[in-house]
């Protein structure tokens, strides 16, 4: 068992596994091989004396022995992502990766022009983009830093509040033509309505601020908020938008504008580990400078 202590690839193999159920799962995460990744359980489990796993018609399931050993595992695993962390901040020079995770909508649009003028300043920087509307985790070194439109409830990140966005219902010129407006917010149903999929957001906004919207109204759906702008500005219906980002399309008429929709937050996010980074610390206060500006003035749409 000693030398199977010393193997932190045999272990990161075991816990890769019983977190996603399956070789092929877990081997996809790690950028390894099945074969591969199947020798470094079973050199654990020869070097243990345990039996970690047993197959089942669903994948591989962990054994009493396998899930009395996932907690401490999980541990050894937070503490190597926050050795990586403090060593990849060591070195000041400005020069190097970072990775940034942000939605489609706040990627597409704002983040372009922030990042070209970033690297005018910082050539040597090299920026990866994740566009995603699902939560990176910082603590997995999913990202460095991340925008995120929900503020973050754990106690290892440093948050810092850019501002707030302020929403409202648009349609296009066309589909005004075609259809009208409606007059009041009970019309709204007798419209064309552009909404999520899956996403719950809206739904609840909706009945927060007294609207009767469900999935069902909606006539265009997709969960990608730049589908639903683009939905939008191509007559498909009436869509809940950015109201500065709306305001760079002539062709776009603000709808209801007595309905006062709730503000959207937006945060920057790092790892509190990550923040003494140069280039993530230097990348951080760059865009508290640019978002607290004027991002959707400085946009490129």
């Amino acid at each position: 068992m000693t030398a199977a202590l010393h193997n932190w690839n045999w272990i990161r193999a075991f816990l890769s596994v019983a977190e996603h159920g399956s070789l092929s799962a877990a081997a996809g995460a790690l950028g390894l091989s099945q074969p591969a990744l199947s020798r470094q359980i079973q050199q654990l489990e020869t070097q243990t004396g345990l039996h970690l796993f047993s197959r089942s018609t669903t994948g591989l399931e962990l054994t009493p022995e396998g899930t009395r050993l996932v907690a401490a595992a999980r541990a050894m695993g937070d503490a190597a992502d926050q050795f990586q962390r403090h060593l990849t901040g060591q070195s000041p020079v400005l020069e190097g990766d970072v990775r940034i995770s942000t939605s489609e909508l706040i990627g597409h649009y704002l983040l372009p022009s922030a990042m070209v003028a970033f690297q005018r300043q910082w050539p040597g920087v090299r920026v990866d983009t994740v566009l995603t509307d699902r939560i990176s985790s910082l603590n997995k070194g999913e990202a460095d830093l991340a925008l995120r439109m929900v503020e973050p409830r754990q106690p290892d990140l440093v948050v810092r509040r850019l501002g707030k966005i302020p929403l409202g219902f648009y349609a296009s010129q066309a589909y005004v033509d075609e259809h009208g407006l409606p007059c009041s917010a009970d019309e709204l149903n007798q419209h064309r309505l552009i909404g999520p999929d899956q996403d719950p957001t809206y739904e609840r906004l909706a009945k927060e601020q007294g609207l009767a919207i469900e999935r069902s109204d909606f006539s265009l759906r997709s969960d990608s908020l730049l589908m639903q702008v683009a939905y939008t500005r191509a007559g498909g219906g009436i869509g809940v938008l950015h109201q500065p980002l709306a305001a760079h399309w002539p062709d776009l008429v603000p709808v209801l504008t007595d309905i006062r929709l709730p503000m959207l937050d937006l945060w920057l996010v790092c790892h509190g580990d990550v923040r003494y980074n140069h280039r993530v610390r230097t990348l951080q206060q760059f865009l508290i400078q640019w978002f607290e500006a004027d991002p959707y003035g400085q946009a490129r749409l």
